[in-house]
């Protein structure tokens, strides 16, 4: 390969002279090894399972200085040659890098831009929380899918103990694709300083299998080898025995060599003869942080004075950031930067400079008095503020020292707050908050800059902040663009503390006032109205939307006509009139269309346009539906994401695709929001999670699900929260043998004061309902329940109405034809559940009337239904239902899927592997399957462990198998 320059893996898109060490920074390979042979072997080892498929993630730990970088320079040597890509990144601890900034870096341009934009949501966080750093980590996890659908890669994290919390996040949910991607995750740490979060994602990655290798200090043998390399002649044994201080750590028996070279010292050591008196040892530095300190005192006073400004600005910087907090020119840097570099403080990485260790860095940062450092950094910011430079760096700079605020950057932040959060909210709320503490009270700033902390503080859940700083400065400013902004903060950040009276008073309060601008004044209207709605407050929100909407097309406003249909929308589900909640849904999105500000309504619209065209068995809009709503969650990360993927999971669990919703629900297991913010979300998840699992006959994990949905469901309206419950504890209550209080918890639907919205979804709760009735020997009730589902039908005359006011009225005549009706729609309208149950039904009504065979044919194809499912308890029921009338399941016909094998793989999981035999990865296959990134991740988790195979080739390899024999018998045919 013709040399090209070096490359650095920080500074993306060079290429290596030595293919050899592609992606090693330039730092860590030429620095002197011996050593460790079993640990380069075992890091070796790893990288040739690596080129065959297989993953991993490797711990390696040990003190400063101790070799960890190096080793893995050494151990990584030979992986560009086998075909890997190597990525490596460096954790910062004096400078706060923002979120997964040091990952970042070490990719190339274009997967960067991939990753950090653009933004969707709007930084001032209407509607509810999105957190950009979640959303970036989501496209970053995309970005790594992609580069390891083309080949095997190496991503090494050093200094993890300084890594950000968004980068351990990362990190962690990295860990556990590498079961499935060629991906080898690599983590170097000091034991000190002992943090909480690196401790705790350490104990996760050993909990999944992770590789730990701790170094020791040097053997005696190997720190004459050391000595041997890094001298031209052989040591003494002198010299040999001097070494020793150095505690067998390499690079503080570097530095001591390296000071006795500069101080032309080393003949008092007898570079090759015994020294003549021990009195003539040299005093040299007796730890490796005073070699440091040694290393700098031979730098000029101009070089150091440099330098400490370097150290303010990172471990890595830019020569123009250099010059610009320096104030001088690039001429005037080129002999400091000389200097340095021969010194070897600094090395040259590309377009940047990187200090050669750490630890030289933290020497010069730590020589500086703090109160000078706190000064610098703040010259620094206002220097790179002038500069225009990258809203972060100004932010690192500001974060390092935020005690010391003052006017300009008040006035910076105000300004810049809204760049800020789409970088890092948690880090504009912290400068925020800080401002505010210190900002005089007669400053230009102060309300603006409240009013930015109430915004972020709202955008990222922290309500009680948000309420406290949206009434601050409703008190104080009579500007009137804030006196919306922060009405309308306030409202919400209220109503989603179930506190919808003092909403409604706040709303009240700012439409009082003069000052209101006509745009807050449509949006605060607007807002007032879905309010009034979820207050029950029906006949008063009514011509408060129609006010809304008239005032939002006449400003042209998309926010306030898309609240202002989207509250209308609900309006006509409470109106018992889907297919008008549907349309008007419609006319909402295409009102807001893509703006960044409208992104949480988005969100919230097509959730709900999901729902309710599931209610009409529309399933290829729903999955259309479904793939916008799960793509826009999943870009904008916000709190709508576990809300639309348990709405996805309960529109599969109507498909009969349970293992599909399961694996939905699995995706956002461990980001489940508190239940005590958002119990409609724990409630649905809990719910969807035991209804399956009752009908599959798992009765533990029924019984938990119950009792949390339960739980969840207490303070719920949402009617399909509480049905889904019903449905569930139902399940539960017949299982265990108390039919009676099963059937007390569904005739709860027939409760006279429930809206006509509850009315309107009940049609999955009547028919077992009528059914449990009806074996109970309450033929009245089971008249009610059959006459509630045709008034349902005469109300809103859906087909999926219709068929379920004919399975009812089947059973409570009983009249076998109208039973079988409903199933010929079930079969054709795609509810296989509701199909199989319709089957059971006109089994028993027609083994009752003396119709065995009829009744025979009708129960063999429920009972192919229910097997299909896995639905075991149904398929009990079933069973004992048709017992009495000797009928029973022959031996032959479909069994139950096995647990593992080829054959164990469900449609979905075929789909996804034949996916993964064509090599893509799991964004496309996300893309070509309608499913999300997430839950391909997990089917493919599960085709690994039911295929018992240990990497997307032998997934490949096992499907060629397999599908081969499949092709050719379809050729013959």
């Amino acid at each position: 390969m013709p040399d090209t320059g070096p490359r650095d893996l920080t500074r993306p898109g060079l290429v290596c002279c030595d293919e050899a060490v592609a992606g090693i920074p330039v730092s860590v390979r030429d620095s002197t090894f011996v050593g460790r042979d079993a640990e380069v072997g075992q890091i070796r080892s790893m990288v040739a399972a690596l080129a065959e498929g297989r993953g991993g993630v490797l711990l390696i730990t040990g003190e400063a200085g101790i070799g960890k970088s190096a080793l893995l320079a050494a151990g990584l040597a030979g992986a560009y040659e086998l075909g890997c890509r190597c990525l490596w990144a460096a954790a910062d601890e004096l400078v706060a890098r923002f979120p997964l900034r040091t990952l970042l870096d070490c990719l190339t341009a274009e997967e960067q831009a991939e990753i950090t934009g653009p933004a969707t949501a709007s930084p001032t966080g209407f509607g509810m929380s999105a957190d950009p750093v979640l959303a970036m980590v989501e496209r970053q996890l995309a970005v790594v899918d992609r580069i390891c659908a083309r080949g095997p890669a190496v991503w090494v994290l050093d200094d993890l103990q300084w890594a950000d919390e968004a980068t351990l996040l990362a990190w962690n949910r990295l860990s556990r694709a590498v079961d499935q991607l060629p991906l080898l995750l690599i983590g170097s740490a000091r034991p000190v300083p002992h943090r909480a979060e690196v401790a705790g994602l350490q104990r996760t990655l050993l909990g999944r299998g992770a590789t730990v290798l701790p170094l020791h200090p040097l053997r005696p043998a190997e720190i004459d080898r050391l000595l041997d390399g890094l001298l031209t002649r052989s040591a003494g044994p002198a010299l040999r025995r001097f070494a020793q201080r150095a505690g067998g750590n390499p690079l503080y028996l570097t530095e001591l060599v390296d000071a006795l070279v500069r101080e032309d010292r080393l003949a008092l050591l007898g570079h090759v003869a015994e020294l003549s008196a021990p009195g003539a040892e040299p005093d040299l530095p007796s730890s490796l942080t005073a070699a440091i300190a040694d290393r700098l005192e031979f730098l000029s006073d101009s070089t150091i004075q440099v330098l400490r400004l370097a150290a303010v600005l990172g471990t890595e910087f830019s020569v123009l950031e250099l010059g610009t907090v320096s104030g001088k020119t690039a001429t005037d840097l080129i002999g400091v930067i000389d200097e340095a570099v021969t010194a070897s403080v600094l090395v040259g990485q590309g377009e940047h400079l990187v200090f050669r260790h750490p630890l030289l860095r933290q020497a010069l940062y730590q020589s500086i008095p703090a109160g000078v450092r706190i000064a610098l950094h703040h010259q620094a910011a206002h220097a790179l503020a002038d500069a225009h430079a990258p809203a972060e760096r100004i932010a690192e700079q500001l974060t390092a020292a935020p005690e010391a605020l003052n006017g300009w950057a008040f006035d910076w932040l105000a300004e810049h707050y809204p760049s800020l959060t789409r970088k890092s909210a948690s880090t504009a709320a912290g400068l925020l908050e800080q401002a505010v503490t210190v900002v005089p009270a007669d400053a230009p700033a102060r309300d603006r800059l409240e009013a930015a902390l109430a915004a972020v503080s709202f955008l990222m859940s922290h309500r009680d902040r948000a309420e406290e700083s949206a009434r601050r400065v409703l008190a104080r400013t009579d500007r009137p663009e804030l006196i919306g902004e922060m009405s309308w903060i306030l409202a919400y950040a209220l109503m989603r503390a179930k506190r919808q009276a003092d909403a409604l008073e706040a709303i009240a309060s700012a439409l009082a006032g003069p000052e209101l601008r006509p745009l807050w004044r449509a949006r605060l209207v607007a807002e007032q109205a879905l309010m009034l709605l979820v207050c029950q407050r029906h006949d008063d929100a009514r011509p408060v939307i129609a006010e809304a909407l008239a005032a939002g097309e006449r400003l042209g406003d998309p926010l306030t006509i898309g609240y202002a249909l989207h509250t209308q929308s609900l309006m006509d589900m409470r109106d018992g009139d889907t297919w008008a909640s549907v349309r008007t849904i419609r006319r909402a999105l295409a009102a807001i269309g893509d703006d960044p500000e409208t992104a949480d309504l988005r969100q919230v619209l097509l959730a709900n346009q999901m729902s309710f065209l599931g209610m009409l068995d529309a399933w290829d809009e729903v999955e259309a539906c479904r793939h916008e709503a799960v793509a826009l969650a999943e870009q904008a990360s916000t709190a709508r994401l576990c809300m639309v993927y348990v709405g996805a999971a309960e529109q599969l669990f109507s498909q009969g695709r349970w293992d599909d919703a399961l694996a939905a629900l699995e995706s956002i297991a461990d980001q489940l929001p508190d239940p005590a913010a958002w119990p409609e979300i724990s409630a649905s998840y809990a719910a969807i999670r035991a209804l399956i699992a009752g009908h599959r006959d798992d009765r533990a994990t029924l019984s938990d699900g119950v009792a949390e949905a339960q739980r969840a469901a207490e303070t719920q309206t949402r009617h399909e929260i509480v049905f889904l419950a019903l449905r569930a504890q139902a399940i539960e209550e017949e299982r265990a043998g108390r039919p009676g209080r099963a059937l007390a918890a569904l005739r709860q639907c027939l409760d006279p004061d429930h809206s006509a919205s509850r009315r309107s979804l009940r049609n999955q709760l009547l028919p077992p309902l009528t059914r449990l009735a009806t074996e109970l020997g309450e033929p009245q009730l089971a008249r009610e329940a059959a006459e509630a589902a045709a008034d349902d039908a005469v109300r809103e005359p859906l087909p999926p109405k219709t068929a379920a006011a004919d399975r009812c009225r089947g059973l409570a005549e009983p009249d076998a034809a109208a039973v079988l009706a409903a199933a010929d729609y079930y079969r054709a309208h795609g509810r296989p559940l509701e199909l199989a149950e319709s089957l059971e039904d006109a089994a028993v009504v027609l083994a009752g009337d003396g119709e065995l065979a009829a009744a025979r044919r009708a129960f063999t194809e429920a009972a192919e239904v229910y097997l299909g499912l896995g639905a075991a308890w149904d398929l009990m029921r079933a069973e004992s239902r048709m017992r009495p009338f000797g009928i029973r399941r022959g031996q032959r016909g479909p069994r139950r899927r096995p647990s593992n094998g080829w054959a164990s793989l469900t449609p979905t999981e075929l789909k996804v592997t034949r996916q993964v035999a064509a090599g893509k990865s799991n964004p496309d296959i996300a893309t070509e399957l309608f499913l999300s990134r997430r839950t391909v991740q997990t089917h493919v988790s599960h085709i690994l462990a039911k295929l018992n195979a240990g990497s997307r080739i032998e997934i490949a390899r096992i499907a060629a198998r397999h599908l081969e024999p499949d092709r050719q018998a379809r050729s013959i045919s």
